[in-house]
């Protein structure tokens, strides 16, 4: 072995900008006889052997990257020719594509097409490989990849048209693809516990079916492989004769392959004259991957592995148990202060590591003086252990009192006593109802965490009368609703009944109808989804909760009775507004036939199809604002959007005889949209609370069923048609000038009120900072809004956690068209903004992470896509790693380079000319 093999040279994925660079090479094997007859073929299906076969075939391949089945960059294909012998391209590709910029499970599509006239092209088939192999590493060097042919390439990581063909250890073969379609996961190779066995996919009429072509042309580009990276013996002499045997070998195998294949070849990576191995890494993962350096079907059984560790037991009861006389009055060193500080300043939700949790539990009785603290502790607390247990519920009771929104940590999944659950519910009893408002999606989601038998099992205050129960069970849990002004709001000075989380809420809601009313709702969504047994029974807890909510709200008082009723009209309304949904979505013509369909439905009052008068009905409190009651559709201001989910826009009259606009949509999850309005509402209540106003729009937004809520309406128009109909945003608004602010002094400067600039300032640089915090992806001209006052806003929250269908996204969408009525003054205000609001809520970043930690079980889109991501990557957003000097700089240069990238306009161009197509 020459001395130069013996090192491994290695640069990680993430530190190479080098674009990737594929070689096609040529095309081999047979092809599968075209299904209809083709003066282009002949009766010979082979490539090689038959020249006039392919004299008059213009084949090209079409290569791309894809990852979870979206497309990370634009396809790229090889250059036109004409063959007269076997196809043979030898053509380098470079992909739009760096290496620092692939995903782990990217993986890269060939497929070949041939043109047969100038309007027809036909695909010859298709492959996919993924990039990095199952070790992390790169793929280099040559591979022989099968062509699927007929079809187009399977993009999934799983994927059906797989190209990598290897035979398994029992000379099984089977076609893999990093984790192949049998179901093979890094954790499996890992853990190595059982032998992987898998059945070869469905073999196509041109392949045979124990692949021995294949099997024969893997083992020889093996060999070639081993030795042409210097893992074999060095005989100079010996080499030349095996290579020469090897390659003629492999090419006599390509050639009579009864399969297509087609060979490509990945660049190699040098650095300094070394040639580079590149390993997938992803800097700031907390997560690390372990990938076995051999492959074993060796299963070594560890006795001992579920046994006891005496040292670590022994250690525990050193460290924790006959401790507790001797660290009550114990003072932290100055170095163990300053450790102790540092695990404080920890965000939601960090694992301690062994060392720290001992350190936090030696000076519990010193943090007890520290709210922050009381959170960390408990996580040390070992719950198997009695005694500890019983220290820890002692000093829980002698703890400086936690504020309110920290204490939602503790209904989380990770704190299961129910001590530990009651306590912070006691914590909730002293929130208002306005801030309960804003908590209460979570809180809803905290259910499934409760305990089962809480819900199912409970008995109902009646005023002495008789009590109801939905539960056969005969334990007493005394949750009876009580009135939560009763209790003293300092709870170290008067006894707080304990009360789980689900009885508090229905005592909230029977004190506050918005309240019930939204509770209701929310818990309601969450009794759709049952699609596994573990759903199942989360869809059992909720029906029980729902039902335990609705008979309480029955027996309560009458005011409660009046609540119960208004929500069943409410329901009834609900289901009369799908029922018409679906009538209109039959009919048969444009947008506007079906406007003026669903107009005739509105019209004919009792008549129309749904037996539901929308003209006249009796005064029920609108859910998705259930302080306004409304009493009819007004038919002539109803419209429809152009959509495929034909969301509507209805104006309803109130019983103050005012107008209250709001858009129905049918067919659409709307649960992620009311996520993130609803944090975006809890970031402006943070940031006025600082007296710090950014003209914020948080319109509301309520998901009343897996398929359909309300939106509300803001008056208002898209960037993209102010900037079709008005050369600026600048000419718009002044458009928009009343005579109210017609004599304002800036007029003569700016030729825009002082007021309505304001307004513009302020919400571009609160947004800015809002959807850059949620990644909030998927941004064009068309979904940002500007109303006539001057304030901007953003819609539709389809992609958030920094997820976005068009590939190198923007960090934050600040265009040149947004910027450039500002002028030098206005922009210092804009940044000024941008950093104030940026330092405030970085302040509250706990807070934000303790609401998401609470929605990660709640089957939103993009959480449920890497729910174990969810949280780390918002908090990366904050950059709590920076003080708060370097951390303005940050935002700084994130700001500029948004406002210079060219690829936005870019995708704003593409996006306006496909929906010209529409």
């Amino acid at each position: 072995m020459s001395a130069a093999s013996e090192k491994l040279h290695f640069v990680f994925s993430h530190e190479l900008e080098d674009r990737i660079q594929i070689k096609i090479g040529s095309l081999d094997g047979e092809r599968l006889q075209p299904s209809t007859h083709d003066l282009f073929f002949s009766d010979s299906p082979s490539f090689a052997r038959n020249l006039n076969d392919t004299k008059r075939s213009e084949p090209f391949v079409v290569c791309q990257v894809f990852s979870d089945g979206q497309p990370l960059c634009l396809p790229v294909q090889t250059s036109f020719k004409s063959f007269v012998d076997k196809w043979n391209w030898n053509e380098w590709l470079t992909l739009p594509l760096r290496y620092c910029d692939l995903p782990r499970y990217a993986v890269i599509t060939f497929s070949i097409h041939e043109i047969i006239s100038p309007t027809n092209i036909r695909i010859v088939g298709s492959s996919t490989l993924s990039l990095f192999a199952s070790d992390g590493t790169f793929r280099r060097g040559i591979y022989d990849l099968k062509l699927w042919p007929n079809v187009v390439p399977d993009v999934k990581y799983n994927s059906s048209t797989p190209g990598k063909v290897e035979p398994m250890s029992n000379q099984d073969p089977i076609l893999v693809n990093q984790t192949n379609r049998t179901g093979i996961t890094t954790s499996s190779l890992q853990n190595n516990s059982k032998q992987i066995t898998a059945k070869p996919p469905v073999i196509t009429m041109n392949d045979e079916s124990e692949y021995p072509m294949l099997d024969e042309l893997s083992r020889i580009a093996k060999l070639i492989k081993t030795q042409c990276d210097g893992h074999t013996i060095d005989q100079e002499w010996l080499e030349k004769l095996a290579l020469a045997k090897a390659r003629s070998c492999l090419d006599n195998e390509r050639s009579n392959s009864k399969s297509m294949l087609l060979m490509i070849d990945f660049a190699r990576t040098m650095i300094e004259d070394n040639e580079c191995t590149v390993l997938y890494f992803e800097p700031n993962c907390e997560d690390i991957l372990n990938y076995p350096i051999g492959y074993t079907d060796l299963v070594v059984f560890d006795p001992e592995m579920d046994l006891e560790n005496i040292v670590e037991s022994k250690h525990l009861k050193l460290a924790r148990s006959g401790r507790k006389a001797m660290d009550k009055d114990l003072k932290p060193t100055r170095e163990h202060r300053d450790k102790l500080m540092h695990i404080l300043a920890y965000p939601s939700g960090q694992f301690l590591t062994i060392e720290e949790q001992d350190l936090v539990w030696k000076y519990r009785f010193f943090l007890s003086q520290h709210k922050k603290a009381l959170a960390k502790f408990l996580q040390c607390v070992h719950w198997d252990k009695e005694e500890e247990v019983k220290q820890a519920l002692d000093l829980l009771q002698q703890w400086v009192t936690m504020d309110t929104e920290d204490a939602l940590e503790l209904l989380g999944p990770s704190y299961h006593h129910p001590k530990v659950r009651s306590y912070a519910v006691s914590r909730l009893r002293q929130a208002s109802d306005e801030d309960l408002l804003l908590y209460l999606l979570q809180l809803v989601q905290a259910l499934r965490y409760e305990r089962y038998g809480l819900i199912n099992a409970f008995v109902v205050d009646t005023a002495g009368e008789e009590q109801y129960s939905l539960s056969d069970n005969n334990e007493n849990y005394a949750n009876v609703v009580v009135p939560s002004d009763s209790v003293s709001s300092d709870p170290t000075k008067s006894f707080i009944p304990e009360v789980d989380l689900s009885t508090f809420l229905i005592q909230r809601a029977c004190e506050k109808p918005i309240i019930a009313n939204y509770l209701f709702w929310y818990a309601y969504v969450e009794c759709e989804n049952s699609s596994s047994a573990k759903d199942k029974a989360t869809f059992d807890m909720y029906q029980a909760f729902v039902e335990r909510l609705s008979i309480t709200l029955k027996t309560k008082n009458e005011q409660t009775q009046q609540v119960r009723l208004s929500i069943e009209a409410q329901k009834n309304f609900m289901d009369k507004l799908v029922e018409l949904t679906n009538n209109v979505k039959r009919v048969q013509g444009s947008a506007k036939v079906k406007e003026d369909k669903l107009r005739s439905y509105i019209l004919a009052g009792e008549d129309s199809p749904v037996k539901f008068n929308f003209l006249n009905f009796d005064p029920i409190p609108l859910p998705l604002d259930p302080e306004i009651k409304i009493r009819r559709i007004i038919p002539e201001k109803i419209r429809i959007f152009k959509s495929a989910k034909l969301p509507f826009l209805f104006v309803c009259e109130t019983t103050q005889g005012e107008e209250y606009p709001l858009i129905f949509k049918y067919g659409d999850d709307l649960r992620q949209d009311q996520l993130i309005l609803q944090i975006i509402t809890l970031m402006d209540r943070i940031l006025r609370k600082e007296n710090i106003d950014l003209k914020l729009t948080p319109y509301k937004v309520l998901s009343t069923s897996l398929k359909c809520g309300f939106v509300q309406f803001i008056d208002s128009q898209p960037l993209q048609k102010i900037l079709e109909r008005n050369r600026t945003i600048r000419q718009y608004l002044q458009t928009k000038i009343t005579q109210s602010n017609a004599e304002d002094a800036t007029l003569v400067e700016t030729g825009i009120p002082r007021e309505m600039m304001d307004n513009y300032v302020k919400s571009c640089a609160g947004y800015c900072v809002v959807t850059y915090l949620l990644g909030v992806g998927d941004r064009h001209l068309d979904n940002l809004l500007l109303r006539d006052s001057g304030q901007l806003f953003h819609i539709d929250f389809g992609f958030i956690m920094g997820r976005d269908p068009k590939p190198l996204p923007q960090a934050m969408r600040v265009s040149k068209d947004m910027m450039e009525m500002l002028d030098e003054k206005r922009l210092l205000d804009f940044l000024r903004h941008c950093f104030t609001a940026f330092i405030i809520l970085r302040k509250h970043a706990n807070v934000f992470a303790n609401l998401f930690s609470l929605m990660l079980d709640a089957n939103i889109p993009d959480i449920a896509l890497e729910r174990d991501k969810t949280v780390k990557k918002l908090l990366d957003k904050f950059r709590l790693d920076l003080d708060d000097e370097k951390a303005t700089i940050y935002l700084k240069d994130l700001i500029d380079s948004s406002i210079g990238a060219l690829v936005p306009q870019f995708y704003d161009y593409i996006h306006n000319w496909s929906l010209a197509f529409r």
